[in-house]
């Protein structure tokens, strides 16, 4: 063995000399130097030193003079010193190939583990980004404009959540989330506004919001709900705009210069329902117009274009916006065509329609006498007065002016609503049957007193009242 207190410099330690140079032993007696062996003497100190040396090559292992192979340890001398140990036997070469197997496998697995934990890493990252929408890169967003022009609407009273959360439903932007940053980002946003904007099939989030705040000059809001009056929409006019009522009274008197025919009493039904927008400026006069050329679109939509059936379809759709369920306007719209044919022997030509008398009695109450029902007087009072009422009663629905266009083709006569929780409505062929659900109608009331008030089961003609109908209600 070595002295470990003094070991030998070898090829690739730290300490190294050449042939002509002092051995660091030389001073030491304990330490003669040693001529060259023979491999030393055929290839020369200088080759096995350097590139030539065959420790260059890693299956080279190194040999004592004797042929005994050296297992070359670290030294306690620190930095630069190894230990050489010789080994005797013809197991040295096979344990030093062991070793460096076993090196080579330590390697390769620590290698393998830390390409694993890689990939694993990379596959985490995918699957989270994919999982919640980008959450390393901001929210999901289109880079440009693609697809058709699409119209979108906004509800009045419609928040700018709820618009985000229907334009991402409807593919216009990515996520509503990033619709909400660009919200956040933007500067003088203005108040959202109702109404039909035109935008594309995809956009990114940023022009989505830019074309549902564009820039345009303050107007004036205006709704006309469903089912109003004229007397209600000319006050919501006044209110939203600021003109003084007696104005607007004054500017709706004549209904002939909006287009009505002769027989028209008043623009009643002819304001459409619906949100519009004026200029601080508009007179009176255009704004009327505005809302009766939006009714009259309508009718023209749906193929009705002569003056007299246009009031007469709007007559009858303001009938069914009052007396029946949007799901019923067709069959209803049936009955009453039913009621209207000259040979209807069934109730004479009479509606019979509760609607028609409080709005000639000038109420809102659906609640009236006996002696009111058959009050003459009362030119709207479809209970004594044959064929449809002088004019319409409310703002109709768009759906009723459809339904009125395209009337169901049945055999009914009558229509009752029997569940007040659910609306639905049963319709009969005649007076007998119609009694059936009159009866059906009481028992409901009988099980649910808290939601009928009594005064509509009251007014239901006993079972085995005169069967021809003429005194009867058609609907509930």
């Amino acid at each position: 063995m070595s002295d470990e207190k003094h070991p030998e410099a070898q090829p690739g330690s730290g300490d190294r000399w050449h042939e002509g140079d002092e051995s660091p032993h030389a001073s030491d007696p304990a330490h003669p130097v040693e001529s060259a062996g023979p491999l030393e003497e055929e290839a020369g100190v200088d080759d096995l030193l350097y590139e030539d040396h065959p420790a260059h090559d890693e299956d080279y292992i190194e040999h004592d003079e004797d042929g005994a192979a050296l297992l070359i340890s670290s030294s306690t001398y620190g930095r630069g010193y190894q230990t050489v140990t010789p080994m005797e036997g013809g197991a040295t070469r096979a344990i030093l190939h062991r070793r460096r197997r076993r090196r080579r496998r330590r390697t390769l697995g620590v290698a393998a583990v830390l390409g694993g934990l890689a990939l694993m890493l990379v596959i985490l990252v995918v699957v989270v980004n994919s999982l919640f929408g980008g959450m390393f890169g901001g929210p999901e967003d289109y880079d440009t404009q693609a697809g058709d022009d699409v119209t979108f609407t906004v509800e009045g009273g419609e928040g700018w959540d709820a618009v985000a959360s229907r334009l991402e439903d409807q593919g216009i932007i990515a996520s509503s989330e990033a619709f909400i940053n660009a919200i956040q980002e933007s500067e003088d946003l203005g108040t959202l506004q109702s109404g039909e904007y035109q935008l594309r099939e995809e956009m990114p989030a940023e022009d989505a919001l830019a074309a549902i705040v564009p820039d345009r000059e303050a107007q004036h809001y205006v709704a006309i709900n469903v089912g109003s009056r004229l007397d209600a929409a000319l006050e919501n006019i006044s209110e939203a705009t600021g003109i003084d009522q007696q104005e607007l009274d004054d500017a709706a008197e004549d209904p002939t210069q909006y287009g009505l025919p002769e027989e028209a009493l008043s623009l009643e039904g002819f304001l459409a329902a619906g949100e519009y927008r004026f200029d601080l400026e508009a007179e009176p006069e255009d704004i009327l117009q505005e809302m009766v050329d939006r009714t009259f679109e309508r009718l023209e939509d749906d193929g009705v274009t002569e003056t007299d059936e246009q009031f007469e379809r709007i007559i009858i759709a303001s009938l069914l916006t009052a007396e029946a369920l949007p799901d019923d306007y067709r069959t209803v719209a049936g009955i009453i065509e039913n009621r209207l044919n000259p040979e209807n022997d069934e109730t004479d030509g009479l509606l019979q329609i509760d609607a028609t008398v409080i709005y000639g009695l000038g109420q809102q109450s659906l609640q009236f006498t006996e002696e009111e029902r058959q009050d003459a007087d009362n030119e709207f009072n479809t209970y004594v007065h044959a064929g449809l009422p002088p004019g319409p009663i409310e703002a109709p629905a768009s759906e009723a002016i459809d339904a009125a266009a395209d009337p169901e083709d049945n055999d009914y006569y009558y229509w009752l609503t029997v569940n007040i929780e659910t609306g639905e409505t049963k319709f009969a062929e005649d007076y007998a049957e119609h009694q059936v659900y009159w009866q059906e109608f009481r028992d409901y009331c009988a099980d649910n007193p808290d939601i009928c008030s009594g005064d509509a089961a009251d007014q239901a003609p006993d079972v085995g009242e005169d069967e021809e109908g003429g005194e009867d209600e058609s609907e509930e």
